[in-house]
């Protein structure tokens, strides 16, 4: 037995599928590609495969991550994901493959995620003048907002979660096209939403806005107190 990781794309195409769906997606590939999947035992088999962090409905990406447990040891990664690829819809594609030495789950150490969201907003900020008022908001001690958990509502400081937030202004007519950058915590310990971040940075700045698109440019895990892309993991 042996893992390959492989790091894959979501495209516009394929931006409104569930997770669920998702690992469906592949599923079927993965049979009509005639891959050496491992199934896990018992009444229900399922392929071995595990996903990084879920993506939201609605939300591309440039750097989503799967690892799949295959039979045969002698099957090259390059291998793997030409197969897979041949199969996968339009949308979905394979960007790149290692084999996996390192046994932690995928899922177990994801810690952030880099995002950028295209807000529209009124054109009533200056580049200067939404830069001060974005450190004001970053200065605070705490950020607490409305965040939905396992167990419902609730107040939660998300100021600790934020690691990193850039923008850049295009005014358009009577409209700001505002391009932010966002470094976020992610991951099952502590996962922020960048539409999540959005709401209360606009919301601290009482301006509307509307977001136009949310992308994924890229995640990672944490290694020995470090953060690291999950391709460079697995060497």
């Amino acid at each position: 037995m042996s893992i390959i990781r492989v790091k894959f794309k979501r495209g516009d195409e394929v931006k409104f599928i569930s997770h669920l769906d998702l690992m469906k997606v592949f599923e079927r590939a993965i049979r009509r590609a005639r891959l050496p999947i491992a199934y896990s035992q018992g009444f229900n088999p399922h392929p071995g495969m595990v996903f990084g962090l879920p993506l939201g409905v609605g939300v591309t990406s440039e750097a989503e991550y799967g690892d799949f447990e295959i039979t045969d040891d002698e099957m090259s990664p390059q291998e793997f994901a030409d197969r897979l690829n041949l199969q996968l819809p339009k949308g979905i594609e394979v960007l790149s493959a290692k084999k996996k030495v390192s046994k932690q789950n995928i899922m177990a150490t994801i810690a952030a995620s880099e995002y950028i969201v295209i807000v529209g907003t009124p054109a009533e900020s200056s580049q200067k003048t939404l830069k001060a008022a974005i450190d004001k908001y970053l200065s605070q001690e705490e950020i607490v907002v409305k965040k939905r958990t396992k167990n419902g509502v609730k107040d939660t400081d998300i100021r600790g979660m934020i690691f990193d937030l850039n923008f850049e202004l295009q005014p358009c007519g009577t409209f700001n096209i505002i391009r932010f950058t966002a470094l976020v915590s992610a991951g099952s310990k502590a996962n922020l939403k960048p539409d999540l971040l959005i709401e209360s940075l606009c919301g601290y700045l009482g301006i509307e806005y509307e977001i136009d698109r949310i992308h994924r440019t890229k995640l990672f895990v944490r290694s020995q107190d470090q953060l690291l892309d999950p391709m460079e993991e697995v060497v």
